[in-house]
This record gives structure tokens, sequence and C-alpha cells, in this order.
């Protein structure tokens, strides 16, 4: 067997970040049967704590920031931390994973080959992913390490970047992104060619993936996202009205709107079942990256309410599939909702670029 491990977020308790990595194991395993593939179980310490303790401030210099005890106050009284720890769970039991390792483990466990990925792993400009190395390859144990669509997220051209972020990215055995500003940045500090290939969950078939329950609801526009427009959001309403649709937002970041009919909190949601809510949906009304990425999956008309942050990382997509009319430029959620979708046509580009992303991870595994 040809041990595969794939370094990504592991534990982070997002829908998207669970079901990227989901995907990719998925996929991976399935190109060979004589690969075992497995996440390694790994999280950087100060990442971790930012979802699961009740302290998650870092400390700088011996200096306690003065958030620190208002935040661990907001954590004691609020029940936030124990409706993330499900995910810990989801993790272990559907994603085939290492044992539990620690910065002092990682670089004595052999793999044959690593893949890093995917997700906005290399975004170092964000303080409490804490300029983690491994996300770069620096000091695994394996003579091949690969990138799948791995992303710089916000991290811009004029940007300083660390030496430990160029020296890595020059040892890898073969790099691929999932946008071009990744691409370009690649280019700049290493000198290097990259491929652009499609996020993980495009790989993967979740339209027929049996973990998926039914929904029982009447018809709905569902809502993920916390940022939304406030032009579009009284367009919803008036739309949910003219149509008799229900209004469910799904909760991520204590996403709570008094202007959605129904609000299902985080504890009340597994990865599977948020999946459903998007595979059943009337339309999606979305500021989220996974949130676009699940409403294409799932052929869905989708209200696109585009935030700087998720377009640095989504619009390289946008632009492929020639969407950038209807998701960014239209002006209202009707113009939007009733837009004539044409899912041939964007499949068979997505089609293509699914291809093109397996025969890279053919290729150089």
């Amino acid at each position: 067997m040809k041990e595969i491990g794939i370094l990504t977020f592991w534990n982070v308790p997002n829908y998207g970040t669970f079901l990227q990595a989901y995907a990719l194991q998925k996929t991976i395993a399935a190109l060979d049967e004589d690969y075992d593939v497995k996440q390694i179980a790994y999280l950087e310490p100060v990442h971790y704590r930012q979802y699961y303790a009740i302290n998650n401030i870092k400390f700088h210099y011996g200096i306690i920031d003065p958030r620190t005890y208002l935040n661990i106050a907001k954590r004691l009284f609020s029940s936030k931390i124990k409706e993330l720890k499900p995910f810990l769970g989801y993790y272990k039991d559907f994603i085939p994973c290492t044992e539990p390792l620690t910065k002092a483990d990682l670089p004595a466990k052999y793999f044959d080959s690593v893949v890093l990925g995917s997700d906005i792993i290399w975004d170092y400009s964000i303080r409490f992913f804490n300029n983690d190395k491994f996300l770069f390859g620096d000091n695994l144990n394996s003579k091949n390490i690969i990138s799948y669509a791995a992303s710089f997220g916000t991290v811009k051209s004029e940007t300083v970047c660390p030496e430990y972020v160029k020296n890595n990215l020059k040892k890898l055995s073969a790099i691929s992104v999932r946008d071009e500003n990744s691409k370009n940045l690649v280019n700049k500090y290493a000198g290097r060619e990259s491929t652009i290939v499609c996020d993980p969950t495009i790989l993967w078939d979740f339209m027929n993936d049996e973990n998926i329950p039914n929904v029982n609801e009447s018809k709905y526009i569902i809502v993920y996202g916390s940022e939304f427009k406030p032009e579009f959001i009284k367009g919803c309403v008036n739309y949910a009205k003219k149509n008799n649709l229900q209004i469910i937002c799904l909760d991520s970041l204590d996403d709570t709107f008094d202007w959605c009919d129904k609000n299902i909190k985080q504890n009340e949601l597994n990865p599977f079942l948020w999946l459903a809510y998007f595979k059943y949906a009337e339309r999606i009304f979305t500021c989220t990256y996974h949130g676009l990425m699940f409403s294409l999956i799932f052929n869905k008309k989708t209200v696109f309410s585009p935030t700087h942050f998720i377009m640095d990382k989504a619009s390289s997509l946008i632009d492929y599939l020639d969407l950038k009319s209807v998701l960014v430029d239209f002006n209202t959620f009707e113009e939007k909702a009733d837009w004539k979708w044409d899912y041939n046509k964007i499949n068979t580009k997505i089609d293509t670029l699914r291809q093109s992303s397996l025969q890279f991870l053919k290729d150089t595994l």
C-alpha cells in the first residue's frame, strides 16, 4: 500500500472546511486501490484554540491582550464551544485519519506522498493560523509533497512574504492552486508555474452521496453566511412572500436573522444535513465560498452577496464559468433569483476543470 497523507485544516468546525477534506480523501482513495489515504490529524494549537478553548487569544511577548478578559467571559457564559465540539466527532467518524499528532510528532511520521490542501491554508496573513510552516510542507517526512487547490486567500502581491513561504514553495514536488491570485503569488515567491484546479468538493459526487439525508420541509430559500447587503435582504423577504417560500437560515457563526422564518442552530445540524438543505432548496442566498460551491454542485439558482474576502477566493471560478453578471453585477435579488441558469453549459465547463484536476492528482501521486 502507498501511504498518502493529506494536511489541511483538520477539526476546524466549518461545514465547507469539513466537506473539502472529506471530498479530497474520498477522491484520492478512489484513484487507486493501493492508496492508503489518511488525513493528518494535526491542527496548529493556536488555530485549534480559536474554536475550542475558553481563552483563544494569543499572548504576545508576555503582554495580555485586553480583549482576553472580555473574550473569556463571553465564552464562559456562551454555549458556542459546546455547539462546535461535535465537529471533532464528524472528522473522526467520517474521514480516515492518522492518530492525533503534535508539532513534535508530525516530522517523524512517514508518508510516501503528502498532499497539502485545500482551502486558504497558505494565507499567512491570518494571525491565528500562527505561521504554520507544516502547511507549506516544511519538515514533513516525505519525498513527494504536492499541493492541491491551495489558496493564499486574502494575501495580495504587495504583501511582504516570509522567507519560510518562499523556501518551502521552491521545494514542493508539484503545485496546484485554486485561483489566479495564488498562481501569480507562487510565480512571484518561488519563480515556479502552478496548475489551477477545482475545489475538492467539485471532485466528489455529492449529488449521490449516501450520507446525505432527505429534508422534510415545505419549499424554501436557504440563507447561509453573515454579510448580506440590506437591499438583498429586503429583496429576499419580498421574493419569498411573492413565491410562497420559507426563508431558512443555517447557522455557522452565530448567524440568526429576524427576517428569516426559521433559524437552524449549529447544534441542530451536521455537515450532511447541512448539505441536504442545500440539495433540496428552491433558491440559495449566500455570501460564502462553499455556499457558492454547493449551489453550483446541486445546480441551484443562486443569489450571491459578494464580499471582498469571498471574491478574493471565488473570482477566478466565477470568471471561468462566465457567471460574473449574475453573481456579482446584477443589482436586485429578484433578477438574480430568476436568472435563466444554463447548467448544461456550466456543468460542461465544471467537468472540464474536474477532469484536468483529477489528471493532476494522477500524474503527481
